[in-house]
């Protein structure tokens, strides 16, 4: 079900030499009637392109809304988030942009992240609360709140120079040693375990709250640098050094010690202490480490004016494989990682159903057992999950039928909540991607918003990027290219 969209050189030729920010509705060649009648295997479309006609006048191609705007890629020069490489998030500017458009002294995010959205509306006076439940991203944020308030450049300095000095030649507590699981087994050198053992006994040994903050999460920054493995996507390719094997092989090549690795780290870190405590100091955010769908809950209603956020996308990534050395880094076990994976909000085909869990959350309300009926009832997702159980012997992984079900559950559950929690005429601004699987594609984008409306939002705009995302190498080689469109959200609170 792809999206015409104006194309850039037709649209650089309109518009060439505008400065200001181009909003463009779609043009007429994407309206409901010349939307194909069905879908790449046959199936109907109609729901979907009911749901298209209804909300096609408020899809708006933005050309200032970039890939680097809405990524991590934004934040790589920014001091104090271009300390760790975490793709899962957005820029500063991209949060400052929208705060301008919401207004508002209230900001919440229910996914934070590092604490872009917490820490960005804080450093411009806001109230901000993030909630976050993966231990790294509230590990990097309570470091970049650690340095704006509480670390001097030589107490860190001087710590720096203890903790490597450690490392090169201190003792190691047995207990210390990297905590391996499984998936994480082979990822270091000898020489590599000692050094780490080493570090992690320094910083078990430190009283100074602030300080084993930021020494932690910089260990953790650099792990993998000094591993065998590294990011690929979703997964993590090994070096034959590790002894293990796979299809993709990975040659990394001569590896830092942790030292050295520790120390560029730390020096960057000290070197933008000044930046971070004229940007971030003063009144920190509060930073809430736990899953929305339970935290949200204890937030009071109408507590909030703006929300920021980007929420997992429906598109298989299992976070706890990715960060996996983090994970371990930071103590995680085997059961650990399986009770994290489950609590994660639904976007792989390993989480199972969470409605009995919500039920029990929740009280079995009347208004929970509504939101499932809500769901249940959306005709578009009705559309796609039909389609996908009629040719489930062709799905890669026929477990993304219930990935699509759980996640759009679990995401009307914390539209619910955002509906109590925003004051009437506040903002929702949200950064989501559509998905396609086996060719049929789940507009996430127009489902997500038209749960909100049921809900108690207006859907004001979704502005798309201007180039929208592909299909995957094997869904292309059956179906096409296909492109699905990138979102920003803009949800107001009636």
């Amino acid at each position: 079900m792809p999206i015409a969209v104006v194309p850039l050189s037709e649209a650089h030729r309109h518009f060439k030499g505008s400065k200001k920010v181009i909003q463009t509705t779609l043009p007429l060649a994407a309206k409901p009637a010349s939307r194909p009648a069905l879908s790449p295997n046959g199936g109907s479309t109609s729901a979907r392109n009911e749901l298209f006609a209804r909300f096609a006048s408020r899809i708006r191609i933005d050309y200032d809304l970039t890939r680097r705007l809405v990524s991590y890629q934004g934040n790589k020069s920014t001091p104090g988030f271009r300390w760790m490489k975490y793709k899962e998030g957005f820029s500063t500017r991209l949060v400052e942009r929208l705060l301008n458009i919401g207004g508002g002294d209230r900001v919440l995010d229910p996914f934070s992240g590092i604490g872009t959205t917490a820490l960005t509306a804080s450093r411009m006076g806001k109230s901000a609360t993030g909630i976050e439940i993966m231990p790294i991203g509230n590990l990097a944020a309570g470091a970049i709140s650690a340095v704006a308030n509480g670390l001097s450049s030589g107490t860190l300095t001087d710590a720096s120079a203890r903790l490597l000095r450690h490392i090169e030649s201190g003792e190691a507590d047995e207990k210390r040693r990297f905590p391996h699981v499984r998936i994480t087994r082979g990822a270091f050198s000898q020489q590599a375990e000692e050094e780490i053992a080493r570090a992690r006994t320094f910083i078990a040994g430190l009283s100074d709250t602030f300080l084993a903050t930021v020494l932690e999460f910089a260990c953790m920054t650099v792990i993998e640098e000094v591993s065998y493995t590294r990011k690929d996507g979703q997964y993590l390719r090994w070096d034959p050094r590790s002894g293990r094997t796979n299809s993709t092989r990975l040659d990394k090549g001569p590896l830092p010690t942790l030292g050295s690795a520790l120390k560029r780290r730390l020096d960057q870190i000290i070197a933008d202490i000044p930046a971070v405590k004229r940007t971030h100091g003063g009144p920190s955010p509060e930073l809430i480490g736990g899953s929305c769908l339970t935290e949200l809950r204890n937030l009071e209603e109408g507590a909030f004016d703006t929300v920021i956020t980007s929420p997992p996308y429906a598109n298989r990534y299992d976070y706890t494989r990715t960060y996996a050395l983090e994970l371990a880094f930071l103590g995680y076990d085997e059961q650990a990682f399986k009770g994290l994976r489950q609590a994660l909000l639904s976007a792989t085909v390993e989480n199972r159903s969470k409605r009995d869990e919500l039920s029990e959350i929740y009280g079995g309300s009347d208004s929970l057992s509504r939101i499932f009926e809500m769901v249940d009832a959306n005709a578009a997702l009705a559309e796609v999950l039909t389609i996908l159980r009629a040719h489930a012997d062709e799905l890669g992984n026929r477990n993304v039928i219930g990935l699509l079900l759980h996640y759009f559950t679990e995401m009307a559950v914390v539209i619910a909540e955002l509906a109590r929690v925003v004051a009437p005429g506040g903002h929702v601004f949200m950064v989501n991607d559509n998905v396609r699987y086996h060719g049929e594609e789940a507009p996430v984008d127009l489902i997500l918003s038209d749960f909100a409306e049921q809900l108690g939002f207006r859907c004001k705009t979704i502005w798309a990027l201007p180039r929208g995302k592909g299909n995957s190498s094997q869904q292309m080689g059956r179906f096409g290219r296909q492109e699905i469109r990138k979102c920003v959200y803009h949800w107001q609170r009636m």
